[in-house]
């Protein structure tokens, strides 16, 4: 399967955690992953937006499939039940004691 990702937000020096967990199981099993080229075709993209700022992408994604999700997206998503699994949610320890 070939995997696009892409950072609405832009490479602002910070990785976006969620397009790099989804990166890592995909690999996991064997799938072809890397950063979206408008130019290449591909089985499933992924887009994640932050900040609700952030402008969309405006060109036409080449894929079967078009994820999106994060805080930038009024929806939230959630991501397709086979990874959910595999995505941990970090809850820092003063928010786990009460």
């Amino acid at each position: 399967m070939d995997i696009g990702l892409i950072d609405v937000d832009g490479h602002s020096g910070f990785p976006n955690l969620a397009l790099m967990r989804l990166s890592a199981w995909h690999k996991a099993r064997g799938d072809a992953v890397e950063w979206w080229d408008g130019f290449k075709a591909y089985d499933r993209v992924y887009m994640s937006k932050v900040f609700t700022f952030s402008p969309d992408v405006e060109t036409i994604i080449r894929a079967d499939e078009v994820i999106r999700g994060g805080t930038g997206y009024k929806d939230y998503g959630r991501p397709p039940r086979e990874e959910e699994g595999h995505i941990k949610v970090l809850i820092p320890p003063a928010s786990r004691e009460r």
